[in-house]
């Protein structure tokens, strides 16, 4: 009975290792990682606006601005998450246009904590409404389930 029991785990570990080899496992698997990137680098976002933090101050300007991109971010990573929940196929462009947003994001609010204004921040509160279109565009193109 235990052989039993052992050969149906490792049989599970094989299929779930085996999913991650896939193209949609790829495009899955980078999207929870450009969210765990997020989360770490978003994590400060209400001190630092709040002006808790010493030695950083944001006008209300640059709040506006880092709200916005990181608006776009979560957005994106909300569609996506809720496409994989479904079980919906990813499209390789929408995740790429979420790592995009998320560099974007990464480099205004980088610049924002260090005193400048990158000029990453206004293009990626240009390139979220762009972004979020073509998303929802794909997003109804492809709403049926996938197979892997």
């Amino acid at each position: 009975m235990k052989n039993y029991v052992k050969a149906g785990s490792l049989a599970v570990l094989c299929l779930l290792c085996a999913c991650a080899q896939t193209a949609q496992g790829k495009l899955r698997q980078a999207v929870y990682d450009t969210a765990s990137a997020y989360h770490l680098l978003a994590s400060p976002m209400p001190d630092i606006m709040a002006g808790h933090v010493p030695g950083v101050s944001l006008s209300a300007g640059q709040k506006a601005l880092a709200r916005k991109a990181s608006q776009s971010v979560l957005d994106e990573l909300s569609a996506l998450e809720q496409s994989i929940q479904a079980g919906n196929t990813l499209v390789e462009t929408a995740v790429a246009a979420l790592q995009a947003d998320f560099a974007a994001f990464s480099t205004c609010w980088s610049g924002l904590t260090a005193g400048d204004t990158p000029a990453a921040c206004t293009l990626a509160t240009t390139a979220s409404t762009a972004t979020t279109a073509t998303q929802a565009d794909a997003a109804v193109s492809v709403s049926t389930k996938g197979k892997e």
